[in-house]
């Protein structure tokens, strides 16, 4: 009895300070009189996230729970308290005319032991404003002009794939298909390398990035303790990448740039605009030479986001395009009468020029955007105290802001009868009666995508290029209504999008 009174004595004490610490956590928002989803663990209130539910439908439940009556609500992740914003002019303030305030993401990043994680989205700070000052003239578009060079001789090889399948009359499975592009072309753009991913079906670096998008359960519990705790985790020296793929990726950008060093190799690519900077400091030849250079970590940090959140991202547009476009035969026949007719006036070239002509397809992108953003949702950080008026609220310094876009852009109020799919939603007379902080599939302000042009043209191109020749009908192996894949970080329908596909 001694023994088992001397362990009650200990672990009751534990237990109740446990207890009383995760009560005081998840009471934040009910102790400031803020209305909040509760939380537990240990993920806070996304219980079932990953498992039963994808994050936007998480998001989309709370959304649809609160929006007409509460400009916010409170959440947790894991014990971190976050701040759900749906109202728009609230979400306008942040995004652009209060962004000092809310400048950061709150990402954790480890610069010194995961140099990969230190790249334009997670940094912060002067670091940040410094990187995204250097970076921005990359994208300008007559550098998107030069790198569009190499979407053409991809889009060959894309729509040569589908010459198996039309032979074997078998259906497509696009998203696999979608992504082998868009990696040829992200890898060849941002690197100059051919990873043949389309001819080859699949590549290694494919293979990371699933590892990298489409974590596990204990994963993503781990994701969510390094948001909660970031300076803890740093301090433990814990990364956000599994080693193998950091490993992976910087040996490829060590050997590239030491190739192009060693043998004044010159592309015109994304990674030799980051050389410049390397070198350089300045991506202008007329420039002078600047003392405020990236180093290679830092440049392999940006070559890495570039690729792994460009290639996921276009993918995920152009397969939820074709999709909607299969499943809308009007829309279809009149997105291709539109790219022929174009074509037909640039001499039959899908060119640079004739891509930016194309607005009916442009209106289809921008409404399977709504329907589908790739991110459904957009997080930023305090970097001050901050009051919210509109609330009678202050929320402190490191307070997390989540934007739900997927619940906004599927919101019946704003977009009637939201499940249908209408690129004349987008015609500029309906952009202008709408709020216009209705539509953010690539954020807003100056934090926004900066990579958005370029993602824009490659999926507009991928598109036009497969219209020319084919046409999409949905198979019935696709499941209706579609679900997303809880597993994925992305907009991923669950068992796939099949495809039928015949030539003109």
């Amino acid at each position: 009895m001694g023994l088992y009174n001397t362990v009650l004595y200990l672990v009751l004490p534990i237990v109740w300070l446990l207890y009383t610490y995760f009560r005081r956590k998840y009471s934040y928002w009910a102790d400031r009189n803020v209305p909040q989803v509760p939380g537990s663990l240990p993920l806070g209130s996304f219980n079932g996230m990953g498992t039963k539910y994808h994050f936007v439908d998480v998001l989309k439940r709370v959304y649809d729970t609160y929006h007409k009556t509460h400009k916010a609500i409170g959440m947790y992740l894991s014990v971190k308290p976050i701040l759900f914003v749906s109202d728009l002019d609230l979400i306008k303030k942040i995004l652009v005319k209060d962004f000092n305030s809310f400048r950061d993401r709150g990402m954790y990043y480890n610069e010194k032991d995961d140099p990969l994680s230190a790249h334009l989205f997670s940094i912060e700070g002067e670091r940040w404003r410094f990187l995204r000052n250097k970076l921005s003239p990359t994208f300008t578009s007559g550098k998107i002009k030069y790198m569009y060079l190499t979407i053409c001789e991809i889009g060959e090889e894309f729509l040569a794939c589908f010459d198996k399948y039309l032979d074997r009359k078998e259906a497509v499975d696009i998203k696999p298909l979608a992504q082998r592009f868009t990696s040829d072309v992200i890898s060849s753009v941002a690197f100059g390398l051919k990873t043949n991913a389309l001819k080859n079906e699949g590549s290694e670096l494919l293979n990371k990035g699933d590892s990298v998008f489409k974590p596990g359960r204990w994963e993503t519990i781990r994701i969510f303790a390094l948001l909660s705790y970031r300076d803890l985790a740093k301090k433990l020296g814990l990364r956000q990448f599994p080693r193998d793929v950091t490993d992976y990726f910087m040996d490829i950008i060590r050997g590239t740039v030491d190739h192009r060093e060693k043998t004044n190799v010159m592309r015109q690519d994304f990674l030799q605009l980051l050389l410049k900077l390397k070198n350089k400091g300045t991506i202008e030849d007329h420039e002078e030479e600047s003392k405020e250079k990236i180093t290679l970590n830092e440049l392999a940090a940006q070559a890495f986001l570039f690729f792994f959140a460009g290639f996921e991202t276009t993918s995920t547009t152009v397969s939820f395009a074709l999709f909607e476009l299969a499943n809308n035969a009007e829309v279809q026949e009149k997105t291709r009468l539109e790219v022929q007719r174009v074509l037909a006036k640039h001499g039959g070239h899908l060119t640079y020029d004739a891509i930016k002509e194309m607005t009916y397809l442009e209106q289809v992108v921008n409404e399977t955007l709504r329907k589908h953003p790739p991110v459904g949702n957009l997080i930023r950080l305090a970097n001050d105290p901050y009051r919210i008026d509109s609330l009678g609220t202050d929320i402190e310094r490191d307070t997390m802001i989540m934007i739900p876009v997927h619940a906004i852009h599927n919101d019946p109020d704003i977009y009637p009868d939201p499940e249908r799919f209408d690129p004349d939603r987008f015609t500029p007379e309906a952009i202008n009666a709408r709020h216009s902080h209705s539509f953010i599939p690539f954020g807003d302000g100056p934090r926004n995508c900066i990579g958005m042009r370029f993602a824009l043209v490659e999926v507009k191109f991928g598109i036009a290029q497969l219209l020319t020749r084919l046409r999409f009908t949905v198979n019935e192996k696709t499941q209706f209504p579609i679900r997303y894949d809880p597993k994925s970080q992305f907009a991923e329908v669950e068992g796939g999008i099949w495809l039928n596909v015949e030539r003109i």
